[in-house]
């Protein structure tokens, strides 16, 4: 009944949680010329992904803040792209008898490009016709 007891304790201690963010049709951190965009023609690079993540030693941060940011910029470098169709946002953490704890985002998408293609058309202002 002890080592019952024993395994239930650590067990308590140890915990995790993975959670799916949704909502996202088209995801981006940079300058995306919208008017360039044509999904038809456009090229995609499919399954891209990033990941921003960070990791405590006792209650010591190992490196920066994970943030949603990094891991998109990350997954559009990947993909040499400028904005991520149909992403999935994953935010993860879990933490070992709070001595280890570890914190991430994750991306998943297919990565395009609004700058590559078809050059934008150039309007003649209505002075000049």
């Amino acid at each position: 009944m002890r080592k019952i007891g024993i395994v239930f304790g650590i067990v308590l201690l140890c915990f995790g949680c993975s959670v799916q963010q949704r909502g996202f049709t088209v995801l981006s951190t940079k300058h995306v010329e919208l008017s360039r965009i044509d999904l038809e023609e456009t090229n995609v690079v499919r399954n891209q992904s990033g990941r921003d993540s960070r990791l405590w030693i006792l209650f010591i941060p190992l490196s920066g803040n994970p943030t949603l940011e990094n891991a998109v910029n990350e997954c559009l470098e990947n993909g040499k792209g400028d904005f991520i169709i149909n992403p999935v946002v994953r935010s993860t953490g879990w933490s070992f008898f709070l001595l280890f704890s570890y914190g991430s985002w994750h991306i998943e998408g297919d990565v395009g490009n609004s700058l590559a293609g078809k050059q934008p058309e150039q309007r003649i202002p209505a002075s000049e016709q």
